[in-house]
């Protein structure tokens, strides 16, 4: 149990020193109307518990922060979890999505903020009912990429991702998302039978950014690694060597000619999985 966590996280990326704070800083963070209604799903105002699985570096659990009672991120990434327990008045474990050691039937809320592709999703659909009050919520939600900023840096943004796609293929390095499609998230849940009823919601966000934001958006995706024979093999290549052969200069080209200085909306469209117990 974890295993297929365990080895994402290895091959992430994410533990490389700086990358935690610089991930917390440019993400976005879940919007008010999100939480409003999970909350209004869950038919309570003020959620005694929310726990937040995968909270990463808590960008989706400090969120709830003067909305819950009591509020549990977990985590088991050791770099992310450590730059997330700088904030106060949440507690955090270093634990895995299926093992959160919370009581039956105490939270309100439970949620996977762009997490869920990197659990096994049948013993984390287990756990999340379990800690679930009857009515309480289960949801998994992902935002798009890129944000929509403009139509020439949105293309720029998609050309990078193209580049890295490619990067990991010719290593045959695999991602959450590639065994488990979040588009799928939604039917897994359903043929779990954990949840009497769930359905997908539609949701945005809105969210200020500039030039830099664009090229720290870009730099918070994890660099390749690969499992090889059971072990980890990071790609011989610095972060600034791997992000000249990504060619990130052409997107912050880009960004910066049609931005300039200017602080503008980025738009971040929500796709929403929900399950009540």
């Amino acid at each position: 149990m974890g295993e297929f966590s365990r080895t994402l996280i290895e091959t992430s990326g994410y533990d490389r020193p700086g990358f935690a704070s610089r991930y917390d800083r440019f993400r976005p963070q879940p919007s008010a109307a999100l939480l409003d209604t999970l909350c209004r799903y869950a038919r309570v105002e003020r959620p005694a518990l929310v726990v937040d699985l995968g909270a990463g570096t808590g960008l989706s659990t400090r969120a709830w922060l003067d909305r819950a009672e009591r509020i549990v991120g977990i985590e088991p990434n050791p770099a992310m979890i450590a730059e997330a327990q700088r904030d106060g008045g949440i507690e955090y474990r270093h634990a895995f999505a299926h093992e959160t050691g919370l009581d039956d039937a105490s939270a309100d809320v439970v949620t996977c903020s762009q997490s869920l592709h990197w659990m096994d999703p049948e013993p984390t659909f287990v756990e999340a009912a379990r800690i679930l009050r009857s009515g309480g919520v289960f949801a998994a939600y992902d935002y798009d990429w890129p944000p929509v900023v403009d139509p020439d840096v949105d293309e720029a943004f998609d050309a990078y991702q193209g580049r890295r796609r490619a990067l990991r293929e010719s290593h045959g390095i695999d991602r959450g998302g590639d065994r488990w499609r979040k588009n799928k998230h939604l039917e897994r849940m359903r043929a779990s039978g954990q949840f009497r009823f769930c359905r997908e919601l539609l949701l945005h966000s809105v969210e200020e950014g500039n030039a830099e934001r664009v090229v720290g958006f870009a730099s918070s995706l994890g660099l390749p690694a690969a499992d090889v024979d059971g072990g980890v093999e990071k790609l011989e290549i610095r972060d600034d060597e791997l992000e000249r052969h990504l060619r990130a200069a052409e997107l912050e080209e880009v960004a910066r000619r049609v931005l300039g200085t200017r602080t503008v909306p980025f738009l971040f469209g929500y796709r929403v999985r929900v399950g009540v117990r």
